[in-house]
């Protein structure tokens, strides 16, 4: 590691350290006795300002934003399994995802799932990856919840059985001490010729300024070059995008600071696949665990399109 890259190490992880503690816990409710048992610190003050926070994180994704060059790797999408037509039939895909674009039908499938499926952020996964297991676990229950990873699986293989490239992503903080990452999804639209992010999980995608959906890395390059985006819901009507802004204010950080990097199977279609592909910033290392189950890929071969 050169001189410059560890002197950009050493200046993160003290930032990160307090932020994303402080981030955590203004996000959950969970902090509020920090500002009351002190309402005059300026430095808490400081700390438990939104306006501070992503002036923070934006800074932290911009010293981290240069990916190391990776190798061209292809990751391989399946669409024929047993699973994907028992799930066809079962739940009816093809009327849920109705007509239209990649994009306008994954989407449809996202808001008829996502708030059928409560969250459950301690699910101990416990029944595995398959999304018809996770489905017969979690659908419509009240009292049984999946976290994102596993709602992330659902909509990538009711995707795939529809015929849709669909990806599972993780997408990661700076952080080495923090825990708290996000499974979303991508899928890639003919007609706009990209791929475009769904986060099941809270039922939204990202457009920018000009209500153009977005992919993951669109994303990621917006937020370090502070350029204007947003999540925004598949009701949203994208007139006032700095009310739906405000609305999803929270979201909008809890992602921020969760671009780091990125990771994803090399393999996407019933259930998890073994190995992975990551995205990693030149300033990070992965960790033990990753970096024997990960190869490096290039940003370029990780955006384009998939092969017929």
């Amino acid at each position: 590691m050169t001189k410059k890259a560890k002197w950009c190490v050493g200046i993160l992880s003290g930032l990160l350290a307090i932020e994303t503690a402080v981030l955590i816990y203004i996000l959950t409710g969970e902090g509020a006795w920090m500002v009351q048992s002190s309402p005059q610190d300026p430095f808490l003050s400081y700390l438990s300002s939104k306006e501070n926070l992503y002036d923070t994180e934006t800074g932290i994704l911009h010293t981290v934003r240069t990916f190391r060059a990776g190798t061209d790797q292809e990751i391989r999408y399946e669409f024929e399994h047993p699973d994907f037509v028992i799930m066809e039939n079962k739940y009816n895909l093809k009327e849920t995802a109705g007509e239209g674009s990649e994009f306008q039908k994954a989407l449809r499938l996202m808001k008829a799932y996502s708030k059928r499926l409560r969250h459950e952020s301690s699910f101990d996964n416990q029944i595995g990856w398959r999304a018809l297991d996770l489905l017969e676990y979690a659908l419509d229950q009240k009292t049984k919840g999946i976290n994102c990873r596993g709602k992330a699986q659902i909509l990538n293989e009711m995707c795939l059985a529809m015929g849709i490239y669909a990806r599972k992503v993780w997408i990661n903080p700076a952080s080495k001490y923090d825990q708290e990452c996000h499974v979303v999804n991508e899928i890639w639209d003919n007609e706009l010729n990209k791929w475009v992010m769904l986060d099941i999980s809270n039922n939204l995608y990202w457009v920018d300024d000009k209500g153009s959906p977005l992919s993951i890395l669109e994303i990621r390059d917006h937020l370090a070059e502070r350029r204007f985006c947003t999540p925004v819901t598949p009701e949203d009507s994208l007139r006032d995008l700095e009310k739906s802004l405000e609305l999803n204010y929270g979201n909008f950080l809890y992602i921020l600071k969760n671009m780091a990097s990125l990771h994803c199977f090399t393999e996407q279609g019933a259930g998890e696949g073994e190995s992975m592909f990551i995205l990693l910033p030149e300033v990070l290392t992965a960790g033990e665990r990753m970096q024997k189950m990960s190869r490096e890929i290039s940003r370029e071969a990780f955006e384009k399109a998939p092969k017929p």
